[in-house]
């Protein structure tokens, strides 16, 4: 193929260095089925056209493919190579579709990566190409993709690419569908955009946008256009357009852009075709006039086939009145986090019987006008949370049977739960927790069939759990904690949650009595009994629970030793992640644990003998609490080796030996034991105190909270005064002989003084700048005990 000299100088621009790039990405599912042509591309048979079957063989060489994705590459058939499509007669390449696929927001699986090869321009006839989700690691975006004259479709998105978007792409006059979101790219003149004079589709979201001062302007020159996605890409939103050409818009996403004086653009009211309008934190009215933001919910209000409109987070004044409501058509709607007049719902909202979809979070709002939701038949999905509506919104929401999605948690919900709560059949989702709720859970909940979440966290009701509970067959999230409920659970109570996978009782005087011998229908992942009568013995059936990875039984009056069974060494033991056996009665030997624990709480027991070296194999153990038990022998120095462990707690045992030296630690306390030796010269450098306050929690007071001392006798420093000192060295630190304070050599015996400190030049060499390190050596500070964390919140992540 004989090349043009401007084609020749594309190509020889094309080649890129490799910069380091970390990518991010989120999933776009295209608005347009253009990989559904009705021209069959796939047909082994056909034969392949040599050229572009070395063309293709060029492409496979420039990349990287570590999975072996393009293992079919070979032979002479290359219309049945996996990714490739044909023409069914001629055999011409006309598709290439080598996605990768995004496994969370920010990375990829099965990716690609390497070099686009200049061979792609071979492909004469290639009508679709989709290089999306991969990891180019920061390659410029090449230019010779606008020689591709015949694309329809080209995808680009989340793949890595970097700099600047080559102007050339405006060649591909056919182009239908173009799509660079989320890559590294960015331009200052989208002019080059005017030329895809057939494009339907644009996302350019989280490109950077933000010198391409007229880039509307050229969007604006696309008349074919349906759907348009600038989501966060930080370009001016221009107020005016002398004449509005995209008026076939149907999706258009403006969130996460500079708006004129942050109002909306009156041409929004062009749109009239508009179907789907995500303004999301993209218009920031709180902090102009009512004036200027009453204009902007009167434009969108001209969008009569407006089907979807989110407003999430913008501050935008929400107008209590509209003379004519016209879109009328909304099924979305999200007002989270607006600005409503007096804080009360809108009087328009009746007129929108149509809504699917209801969000009104974090607008501190009252009660809804009278009958509000009795308009509203085709409600599915609802969340009023956090706001301070009372009980009797609840009630009025009973009526509403097609409701699938109820939140209204943390609101000012008062009295008890209407027992007509039972006629919402179709309810899968419940969330009434953080309210002030009293009374009992009414039964009715019980005949609720299709729930799968049932939060009643946080509130203050009391008497005994419905039986007939453990009749919701669907049920996998049930959270009553931190309430005031009675009385002793049975096995009856369990007896259909099959597919029940967290369980919260915290903070109730519940009592669980089952047989020794019960199995469980569910297999949970997460069991919170804190407080709950689960003793005296060991619950054997744990042993059938293989997936667990938070089990919390702080406080459940077990008296007994922990079974073998419970942790082990092999994968199929209990407990995965998260462990709390706190405040019991547990005896005999700390046993084997499994592998990929992070936290473990065995403090407040009566284990003995010695502290296991397995411990030391944990390599993900993240706190690790045995104080106050009955332990003895010496501190595993390979606990020092543990580089994730940030609060280790061993005071109030009989151990001996040296202190373990960490680089990671922020909390050690070894308090009340035999400790003797050096200690480790990574303390030395020692800025803040740290001390537990009445609530068990950690302060840490900084420089502008302390004062300079030159040392001193221990009886002059009371627990508050100590609050207050600062020590640049070890040897201003009051010790317990009423000295100049700990030497670098030292014993450290019966004292709990809590520290914190600035580690630089740690004792391995290493300089860690901004890691922090408490350490207990005094007796002179507060003596009390400090309370584990919640495992909802680890103290120290």
């Amino acid at each position: 193929m004989a090349l043009s000299p401007m084609e020749r100088h594309l190509l020889c621009n094309s080649s890129s260095l490799l910069l380091l790039f970390l990518f991010s990405s989120v999933p776009i599912t295209s608005q347009f089925p253009f990989g559904s042509s009705k021209q069959a591309y796939h047909h082994s048979n056909v034969t392949c056209i040599e050229s572009e079957r070395r063309a293709l063989l060029q492409l496979k060489h420039g990349l990287k493919d570590e999975l072996n994705r393009l293992s079919s590459w070979i032979g002479e058939g290359c219309c049945s190579w996996e990714g490739v499509g044909c023409h069914k007669t001629t055999g011409s390449v006309l598709k290439l579709d080598l996605h990768g696929i995004m496994y969370d927001d920010y990375h990829c699986t099965n990716c690609l990566g390497g070099q686009l090869s200049p061979s792609l321009v071979n492909l004469t006839n290639l009508r679709y190409l989709d290089m999306s989700s991969n990891n180019f690691s920061g390659i410029q975006l090449p230019a010779f993709l606008g020689l591709l004259k015949n694309l329809r479709y080209l995808n680009l998105s989340h793949a890595g690419f970097d700099g600047e978007i080559p102007h050339h792409l405006g060649n591909l006059s056919h182009l239908r569908y173009l799509d660079l979101g989320w890559n590294s790219l960015s331009t200052k003149d989208l002019g080059w955009v005017a030329g895809l004079s057939s494009l339907e589709g644009l996302v350019l979201s989280k490109l950077n946008l933000a010198a391409a001062q007229d880039g509307l302007q050229s969007i604006n020159m696309l008349l074919s256009l349906t759907t348009l996605d600038l989501n966060g890409c930080d370009l001016f939103i221009h107020p005016h357009l002398s004449h509005v050409n995209f008026t076939s818009l149907a999706f258009l996403d403006l969130s996460g852009n500079n708006f004129n004086n942050y109002m909306a653009p009156p041409w929004l009211r062009n749109l009239t075709g508009l179907h789907d309008l995500r303004l999301v934190e993209g218009l920031v009215l709180s902090t102009v006039s009512v004036i200027d933001a009453r204009d902007g919910l009167q434009s969108i209000n001209m969008l009569p086939s407006l089907t979807t409109l989110d407003l999430n987070g913008c501050g935008h004044f929400i107008h209590p009145h509209l003379s004519h409501v016209n879109f009328t058509s909304l099924a979305f709607l999200d007002l989270v986090v607006n600005n409503f007049n007096n804080n009360m719902v809108p009087s328009w909202l009746c007129n929108l019987t149509g809504l699917h979809d209801l969000r009104f979070g974090n607008n501190n709002l009252y009660d809804p006008i009278h009958g509000l939701f009795d308009q509203m038949t085709s409600l599915v999905y609802l969340d009023l949370s956090p706001n301070r509506f009372d009980a009797s919104t609840l009630k009025s929401l009973c009526n509403a049977s097609s409701l699938t999605y109820l939140d209204l948690s943390d609101n000012n919900l008062q009295g008890s739960i209407a027992s007509e709560i039972g006629q919402l059949i179709n309810l899968t989702y419940l969330d009434l927790s953080g309210n002030n709720v009293q009374g009992s859970i009414p039964s009715e909940i019980g005949q609720l069939p299709k729930l799968t979440r049932l939060l009643l966290s946080s509130n203050k009701l009391n008497g005994t759990i419905p039986i007939n509970l453990g009749q919701l067959t669907k049920l996998q999230d049930f959270d009553v904690g931190d309430n005031s409920l009675t009385g002793v659970l049975s096995e009856d109570h369990f007896t259909k949650l099959r597919e029940l996978k967290s369980l919260d009782l915290t903070g109730n005087s519940l009592a669980l009595n089952v047989s020794s011998s019960w199995i469980p229908p569910f297999q949970l992942r997460e069991i919170q009994m804190q407080s709950i009568i689960v003793g005296p013995r060991f619950p054997a059936w744990l042993r059938t629970q293989k997936g667990l990875g938070v089990l919390d039984m702080r406080k459940a009056s077990i008296s007994d030793a922990i079974p073998n069974w419970f942790l082990s060494k092999n994968k199929s033991s209990t407990v995965r992640s998260w462990l709390y056996l706190s405040q019991n009665f547990l005896t005999g030997h700390i046993p084997q644990l499994h592998h990929a624990l992070s936290i473990l709480y065995l403090n407040d027991n009566r284990f003995t003998g010695t502290i296991p070296e397995d411990l030391c194999k944990l390599e993900n153990l993240y706190i690790l609490d045995l104080s106050n038990n009955l332990l003895s022998g010496r501190v595993p120095l390979c606990l020092g080796n543990l580089r994730d462990l940030k609060l280790l707690k061993l005071a109030n045992n009989s151990l001996s030996g040296q202190i373990p030296i960490s680089l990671g630690l922020r909390v050690l306390n070894l308090a009340h034991n035999n400790l003797s030796g050096f200690i480790p010269h990574c303390f030395n450098n020692i800025s803040a105190m740290m001390v537990s306050g009445p609530d068990g929690l950690y302060d840490i007071y900084g420089q502008d909270r302390l004062q300079d001392i030159k040392g001193g006798r221990e009886d002059e420093f009371d627990s508050g005064d100590l609050r207050l000192l600062r020590s640049e060295t070890m040897e201003a630190i009051p010790s317990a002989s009423g000295d100049v304070g700990l030497q670098n050599s030292a014993t450290v015996k019966n004292q709990e003084l809590w520290l914190q400190q600035e580690v630089k030049n740690c004792c391995c060499g290493l300089t860690l700048t901004n890691l922090h390190l408490g350490i207990i050596l005094s007796t002179t500070i507060d003596n009390s005990k400090i309370a584990p964390p919640s495992p909802h919140k680890p103290q120290w992540a």
